[in-house]
């Protein structure tokens, strides 16, 4: 509550100030709006397609809002972009210098902005130079000899142009254009304001111009680069395919294959035969040679000459190469009625060599039969048979054995082979992955710059801006009634704000929260009316005496009570204090002694320095109360000795005074000196601080009743006193 009443009493002393600002700042605004005009607004409404247009892409698919809202966005960021709105700059300049006219209003441009824009560009360093550029023939031939001039430098006029603080042309200026959403729909709208109606006219037709066709060179442009880069992959894979196909064709006639698969099929069938044919031989060949070797054992010397001679051994070994022949072509048969008719040959020769092998045979025949009683023409011809069937399986061992080394080079040839196809293959298959993936990704490419065509397409003005004829109005009134409130808050909250920082010593509430001492009372500041100020005076010395003397510790015996004052400034006034005080108690009969201390004694000599009590200074009589007032700690040191042997240490601090670092430490070194914190007195206070002590001081009529009860919260009753006077 003591704060809410600390806000009220300073806006109350500071109304005066507060009023005049508040009606200075209305004044102010109705002076600068009193002959102003609103703004000039222009609109229009942009249809974009994106959401509900017809596309190639997703023509079947449902619709992606994130993506949509992404769309918008992309759109309002492109009209919003720095390089759109630079564009439409130099486009609105170049307008108005080319279309305009000096004299009059023409093609929609006043006077005003062209003269404006055209003498601020002639006042400029390199006036003429620009002038020069202007093309009255041509709008695109002036912008583009304004584009060729501009560079990075803040002294070229055309890059200043747009990147200071142009009205018209500037950057800041142009980010004023307002784009939004309309709803959820497809909609967007722009909206621009500007103090002449071309200038809002034109900057809005510009920008919806250059929009788009930064729009199609953005969209056209990354998707002309994507469709080039996948038509040069498309060539480089296609290439490289053809490569891969060519050598993979000559591999195949280089090592005679037609169809890899189906000839190793082939390959292990003939081995698994193979295997078979050759362990029947193997096993005729062995048990061939063993049954000739004990027929031989069997025959005499007859037989075995018979055995051994030429003739014999000649159709032997006629037989046996027959046999050996016979051996491989039925080895190698494959059904054909050639080979079976020669095999037919040569199996008739054969037989033939066996009748004339049986019929040498049977000249050397001596006995009918052998010692062991076989008969000798049935050993000869049993060995005769094994020596053909011998014959027979070495002739097909040899040929198997030749078999099988070609069979084995045939599984050396092809085992290779196999693993290099597949290589070739995998590689084959990868590049026409590729090729095939890339060729996707390049229709896709063509269908989106189709779609961006259709897209692009949908960009349709739906409400064209209109030049406007009138200007917004302004709210005059408004605009005064909240310039008032904008200055009155203003004024309030700095008035607040330099009070609640504020180190001055204004009442009783502001001295405790900064000395932090016992506080024991206020004495009025010096009012015009002798009348009241001696009232206040009277008041508020009465509360001092009373209260001092109850808090006056027990005297010693003789001595009378002592009372220090004690300051740390010059001009806290603690002398008219001490002389109120001293009168009262007078007038109630004490004998009482005002002693200005710095009046009796020099107070830069050994004596009062080295004082052990005050009557060292001052010889006691009969005083009751003696007041002792000291110079300000400022400037003066004081003995300890005299502090600590006074009854009470009252330290006087001004109201007006404000409180420093420096009155902190005094005070420090005060309660060490006194092993206390002294009591305060403010002087020089605001009499509602003293009635804060002495109750409610004259005069006595019933606003300050109503007024004083309701500081004190006492409500109650102030509304008894209000009744009890009606």
């Amino acid at each position: 509550m003591e704060y809410l009443q600390s806000i009220i009493r300073t806006l109350y002393k500071k109304s005066i100030w507060i009023i005049l600002g508040t009606s200075l700042a209305a004044l102010i605004v109705y002076i600068n709006t009193a002959k102003k005009q609103g703004p000039f607004n222009v609109e229009t409404a942009l249809y974009t397609g994106i959401i509900s247009g017809y596309g190639i892409e997703d023509n079947n698919a449902g619709i992606n809002f994130a993506m949509a809202q992404n769309a918008i966005d992309n759109l309002i960021n492109i009209i919003q972009s720095e390089a759109t709105l630079k564009r439409v700059s130099f486009r609105l300049f170049s307008y108005i210098l080319v279309k305009g006219d000096a004299e009059k209003d023409q093609n929609g441009i006043t006077q005003t902005s062209y003269n404006y824009t055209y003498n601020h560009m002639k006042n400029s360093p390199n006036g003429n130079e620009l002038i020069s550029l202007i093309d009255k023939n041509s709008i695109d031939k002036t912008v583009e000899n304004f584009t060729k001039y501009e560079k990075a430098d803040k002294t070229n006029y055309i890059y200043g142009l747009f990147y200071f603080q142009h009205p018209y042309y500037s950057l800041e200026a142009l980010k004023k254009i307002g784009v939004n959403r309309m709803g959820s729909s497809d909609l967007l709208k722009i909206k621009y304001s500007s103090n002449d109606p071309g200038i809002a006219y034109y900057t809005i037709r510009f920008l919806i111009t250059e929009f788009i066709e930064e729009y199609r060179k953005l969209r056209y442009g990354e998707t002309d680069k994507v469709i080039e880069y996948f038509k040069e992959e498309l060539h480089r894979i296609g290439d490289q395919l053809k490569i891969e196909e060519n050598e993979l064709i000559d591999y195949n006639v280089d090592n005679r294959i037609i169809n890899y698969y189906d000839e190793t099929k082939e390959l292990a069938a003939i081995n698994k035969e193979f295997e078979l044919r050759e362990r029947d031989i193997l096993f005729d060949y062995n048990s061939s040679k063993a049954l000739l070797k004990e027929l031989e054992k069997q025959m005499d010397f007859n037989e075995r000459q018979a055995a051994s001679s030429i003739r014999m051994l000649s159709k032997l070994k006629e037989a046996s190469e027959l046999t050996g022949t016979i051996s491989e072509i039925k080895t190698i048969t494959t059904g054909d009625s050639i080979i079976l008719s020669q095999l037919q040959i040569f199996e008739d020769s054969l037989y033939n060599t066996r009748d004339q092998l049986s019929e040498i045979s049977q000249e050397y025949i001596l006995e009918k039969f052998s010692k062991s009683g076989i008969a000798k023409d049935n050993i000869i011809a049993q060995w005769l048979e094994q020596t053909l069937l011998f014959e027979k399986a070495k002739a097909e061992l040899e040929v198997i054995k030749e078999g099988r080394t070609t069979m084995n080079d045939k599984y050396e040839f092809f085992a290779p082979i196999g693993i290099t196809l597949k290589r070739k293959e995998r590689v084959l298959n990868f590049i026409e992955q590729s090729y095939l993936t890339n060729l996707r990704s390049y229709n896709e490419a063509l269908m989106r710059k189709k779609n961006l065509e259709m897209t692009s397409a949908s960009l349709k003005v739906l409400n064209p801006p209109a030049y406007p004829i009138n200007s917004e109005s302004i709210n005059k009134k408004r605009i005064m009634i909240l310039s008032c409130l904008c200055a009155f808050l203003l004024l309030v909250g700095i008035f607040l704000l330099i009070d609640f920082f504020d180190r001055t010593l204004r009442d009783s509430n502001i001295t405790k929260k900064l000395l932090k001492c016992p506080f024991i009372g206020s004495f009025p500041q010096h009012i015009k009316n002798e009348k009241y100020n001696l009232a206040y005076k009277q008041a508020a010395t009465k509360h001092l005496c009373a209260t001092i003397l109850s808090l006056f510790k027990p005297r010693r015996a003789n001595q009378p009570y002592i009372l220090n004052l004690l300051s740390f400034e010059d001009y806290s006034n603690k002398e008219i204090i001490a002389i109120s005080m001293v009168e009262h108690w007078t007038s109630k009969g004490l004998i009482v002694k005002h002693i200005k201390l710095d009046s009796i004694i020099n107070i830069n000599t050994s004596k009062y320095v080295l004082a052990t009590n005050l009557n060292d200074i001052y010889q006691y009589t009969d005083e009751d109360i003696i007041v002792v007032e000291y110079p300000s700690m400022n400037e003066q040191f004081i003995p300890n000795s005299l502090l600590r042997e006074a009854n009470l240490n009252l330290l006087v601090v001004s109201a007006n005074y404000g409180w420093k670092a420096q009155d902190i430490s005094l005070l420090n070194q005060l309660e060490e000196q006194i092993d206390d914190l002294p009591f305060t007195c403010l002087n020089n206070a605001p009499i509602y601080d003293v009635e804060k002590f002495t109750g409610l001081l004259p005069p006595y009529s019933l606003l300050r009743y109503i007024g004083y009860n309701f500081s004190q919260l006492s409500i109650a009753e102030t509304f008894r006193q209000w009744k009890s006077n009606i």
